[in-house]
């Protein structure tokens, strides 16, 4: 009996799939993005990429529990900015590596916001990450526009603000337990 697959065509199959996962990985790369809108299309006023040093560009947003927040809510204190999706596994790991660091120091000693950029997600799924990976004192939300304005172009991309909302450091790699104290130590 067959089933009309052969083994020549069953390789053809993988082979395909290994180079399209390699010209998808060629793509991530070298930050080529064919998925998203012209820059001219995009919200966001400054062309200029967002740097260290400089004063971060405000927001408003919805945490589905904890109601508005803006970037004022969290003046006074360092901010940790995580853009994500529920579905991220690399971003899911560094998210409890960042817990395992809040919770050693204190758990109040800096905010955390996690932001979804995926728009087909739900407020529920939300909660749920957060339940499963975060702190009941972070805030979530998601955040399109602010992912524009804040120029996102890859899931676990974060940010750190000082107390007064300066930009301090800038990451798009996986985040390890051992990159989160130089950052932060600085700024506690």
């Amino acid at each position: 009996m067959s089933f009309g697959i052969t083994i020549s065509s069953f390789m053809n199959a993988k082979g395909i799939c290994f180079i399209t996962i390699s010209i998808m990985l060629v793509i991530a790369t070298f930050n080529v993005d064919l998925w998203t809108e012209p820059a001219s299309a995009q919200p966001y006023e400054s062309k200029e990429r967002l740097q260290v040093g400089t004063v971060a560009p405000d927001f408003q947003l919805t945490d589905p529990v904890k109601g508005s927040i803006t970037k004022e809510n969290f003046s006074g204190k360092p901010l940790f900015i995580f853009f994500t999706a529920t579905w991220c596994t690399p971003c899911q790991i560094g998210a409890q590596n960042l817990a395992r660091y809040d919770d050693e120091h204190g758990g109040n000693a800096f905010n955390v916001l996690i932001v979804f950029i995926d728009d087909k997600e739900t407020d529920n799924q939300f909660i749920d990450w957060k339940k499963q990976f975060g702190r009941d004192d972070w805030y979530i939300a998601k955040g399109i526009e602010m992912a524009n304005n804040y120029q996102i172009q890859l899931l676990d991309t974060k940010y750190v603000f000082d107390k007064d909302g300066i930009i301090k450091w800038i990451d798009v790699k996986p985040l390890e337990y051992t990159s989160i104290d130089p950052v932060l130590s600085q700024l506690l």
